[in-house]
């Protein structure tokens, strides 16, 4: 009984996981949605788990194929979620498949050796890879199934070297983005890739020793999957809550029709006119009070591009679109102090834009040194 309950955790979760994030709204990002798709590959790899170590040997031969192409798809796929999460706006068969080609090709001459060679002898094979039996064709299944084993390895160790990269480019491009330092920063994702890269070790190390060896490790096996099912459903969790950064710009940029040095005053223009909007909106608009606000609504509002107005606040204020919408809402965070000293962080916080009172400390902190109450003192001594 016990067994089997610890079997199955790591079942229930990638299911979980698999439904949530498959029948999410209906304005899902790609990401979030991929991850679904993810997860579905997750939930086959350890139900054949489940039914490898529970007493259904007569059963798993005939669905080990489908588990060794789901235990090969799984890095490949989860790093197209990246992708989609930091710099690929959708997903695309034409750019996507490529990733997994090569498990479709091995886990293909993986089941045309099954097919040819004696099925009992493959059975016998499947829980005792150390046996040796007579059958000719399970001398190529072995070494199929060795350079299986060595390609799942290989996609562990490129997924740490990419994932980093990835990661940067989404730091960057979030802090571009999203007004909430808690959307700017890369922390949801960066606990998932972490989780994620734990789970790929782990597997590495118990596909070294080999599924058979934990036939009888009740302990073992409890142990793997608290682990896995824990960080499985981080996994989920961290996705199902992290935003994508929104690649596309649907107004074009005024900046890349004026390129001349002969119009570099028309240039100049241009960039005051956009300057005194966007300070109009902060000052007297206070759009900074939206929470949820985005460079996108922003571009929206005043009728120009992402990228151009990324490029006006980088250059001109010398700062990321985060930092200079904090910034507005740190000073409005200093006027309400004043006007009224007892406001707690909660009330500071819905008042001046921020998503959460532990993201107003968090941005207090970040930009003035100060806690909270540090700062109430500061000013109330003035």
């Amino acid at each position: 009984m016990i067994r089997t309950i610890l079997l199955l955790n790591p079942v229930y979760v990638t299911l979980f996981w698999a439904i949530l994030l498959n029948i999410s709204e209906r304005n899902a990002s790609p990401a979030r949605i991929f991850l679904g798709k993810f997860m579905i590959f997750a939930f086959i790899v350890y139900l054949s788990h489940f039914v490898f170590y529970f007493p259904f040997k007569g059963l798993y031969p005939y669905i080990d194929p489908l588990y060794q192409f789901s235990s090969l798809s799984v890095y490949p796929l989860y790093y197209i979620y990246l992708r989609l999460l930091t710099v690929d706006e959708k997903f695309s068969l034409t750019k996507h498949l490529k990733f997994l080609i090569l498990p479709a090709i091995l886990v293909l001459i993986y089941i045309s050796e099954v097919a040819f060679c004696d099925f009992e002898a493959f059975k016998i094979w499947i829980y005792e890879k150390d046996v040796s039996l007579g059958s000719p064709g399970l001398k190529y299944l072995k070494i199929t199934y060795m350079m299986m084993r060595f390609l799942f390895i290989v996609q562990v160790i490129l997924l740490m070297i990419e994932s980093s990269r990835l990661l940067k480019q989404y730091a960057a491009k979030a802090e571009q983005y999203y007004s909430d330092i808690e959307d700017g920063k890369n922390r949801n994702v960066k606990i998932l890739n972490i989780s994620m890269i734990l789970i790929g070790i782990f597997s590495v190390v118990i596909a070294s020793l080999g599924r058979d060896f934990f036939q009888q490790e009740l302990t073992m096996i409890g142990i793997i999957s608290v682990l896995f099912s824990s960080l499985l459903f981080i996994v989920g969790y961290m996705g199902y809550k992290q935003k994508p950064v929104n690649h596309s710009s649907s107004v074009l940029c005024p900046e890349s029709e004026i390129k001349t040095p002969d119009n570099q005053t028309q240039i100049d223009l241009s960039n005051n006119i956009l300057i005194e909007k966007i300070i109009h909106l902060f000052e007297k608009q206070k759009i900074f009070l939206n929470e949820s606000l985005t460079i996108v609504d922003l571009a929206n509002i005043t009728g120009t591009n992402r990228t151009y107005i990324s490029h006006i606040i980088n250059h001109h204020y010398h700062q990321n679109f985060c930092t200079f919408v904090n910034n507005f809402r740190v000073e409005e965070v200093k006027r309400i102090i004043v006007k009224d000293p007892s406001a707690t962080n909660q009330i500071l916080a819905e008042k001046c834009g921020f998503s959460s009172a532990d993201s107003l400390k968090r941005v207090i902190k970040n930009m003035t040194g100060m806690s909270v109450t540090e700062l109430k003192s500061h000013i109330l001594k003035k």
